[in-house]
């Protein structure tokens, strides 16, 4: 029984090291700050924007650059999820303002993540500016989603990633492909196909005959080769706009 209540303990200890370790390296991972790398190709990658607190996308030469860069906004968001957030005005650089007087205050130094005290000139300047250091840490103090409760999720849960997902996949589509399954007005019954955004894929439905939307095509292969060909296509073509926009800027 003792030998049994050892191993457990020594696993939990085990456990709580390795979660903990992993917690840490992905702090020092989403921190980094985005880095394109020296080679010219354009790879569409995302990156925890520390200043924003939230992952957005840029252009991945190819090559070297650091580990903050992942393929899809899923992955960013799965890994960099748990960094600690602090309030907008928080972010903001210490601001002594245009004016002459030296009063002692306190701002949030976003880089070292505390407190700092500075001489502020009496006018102007911005929000990120206390009268004590308590009042400082007690507005801009940290927190993961955990801190925030215990009913937090990751982001992957909640409705604005889903929203930011949707438009993501939107802009790959051509415009007639978007918007749901319209059966219209009339009273026919017209066997028809129209493409599911969620599914990426042609389904059928039964059309009235009249009115509805132009997410509307007489067969699936008709619907298949402008929707989901379309897409490839904007995909291609956004890339290629990307590359000469990068090689005029080169030879400029």
């Amino acid at each position: 029984m003792k030998k049994l209540l050892l191993l457990s303990l020594m696993f939990a200890v085990l456990l709580f090291y390795v979660t903990g370790k992993q917690i840490s390296d992905n702090r020092d991972i989403c921190l980094l700050p985005k880095d394109d790398g020296p080679c010219r190709a354009i790879l569409s990658r995302y990156y925890y924007n520390r200043y924003t607190q939230q992952c957005e996308e840029f252009e991945y030469g190819g090559c070297e650059g650091n580990a903050n860069n992942f393929e899809t906004f899923e992955d960013c968001e799965k890994t960099c999820w748990m960094i600690k957030k602090v309030p907008k005005i928080c972010r903001l650089e210490a601001d002594e303002g245009p004016c002459r007087a030296l009063l002692k205050k306190y701002f949030y130094n976003f880089t070292s993540m505390a407190c700092e005290p500075f001489y502020y000139g009496g006018c102007y300047g911005n929000d990120n500016r206390f009268d004590n250091r308590a009042s400082c840490l007690s507005f801009c103090s940290p927190q993961t989603g955990e801190q925030l409760g215990n009913m937090a999720v990751a982001p992957s849960a909640t409705a604005e990633y889903r929203e930011e997902k949707r438009r993501r996949i939107e802009k790959e589509i051509p415009s007639i492909c978007v918007g749901p399954a319209d059966p219209g007005s009339c009273s026919a019954s017209v066997s028809r196909y129209y493409y599911d955004v969620k599914l990426k894929a042609c389904k059928e439905f039964t059309y009235s005959g009249c009115g509805g939307n132009s997410n509307n095509f007489p067969s699936a292969e008709s619907c298949t080769s402008i929707c989901k060909k379309g897409r490839m296509n904007n995909k291609m073509n956004l890339t290629t706009m990307k590359i000469r926009r990068k090689k005029l800027q080169n030879d400029n």
